[in-house]
């Protein structure tokens, strides 16, 4: 078995993390694209939703990030739920 070092350990869980907060923000920015399309452009929810947006954008660019660093980490990346990793 392969020893995982406490450094290999915490990008494992960072990458797991950020694996399963990409896929949530999928979830939200294609919820929140398909509302704005369907409001009106003068509708009062709109400006709200563009911040909702921009707000899940930034989260995806740091949750890539996460995931870039893991990868570069570790020069085979394991497939590994979150959930496996919190309790090891």
């Amino acid at each position: 078995m392969e020893r995982i070092t406490k450094a290999d350990h915490a990008c494992a869980v960072a990458a797991a993390a950020a694996h399963d907060f990409n896929n949530e923000l999928t979830v939200i920015l294609s919820t929140v694209s398909a509302s704005i399309q369907a409001l009106e452009p003068g509708h009062p929810a709109r400006p709200h939703l563009f911040d909702l947006q921009r707000a899940a954008q930034r989260c995806a660019r740091k949750s890539s990030g996460l995931l870039r660093f893991g990868v570069q980490r570790r020069n085979h990346p394991v497939g590994a739920s979150l959930d496996s990793l919190l309790t090891d």
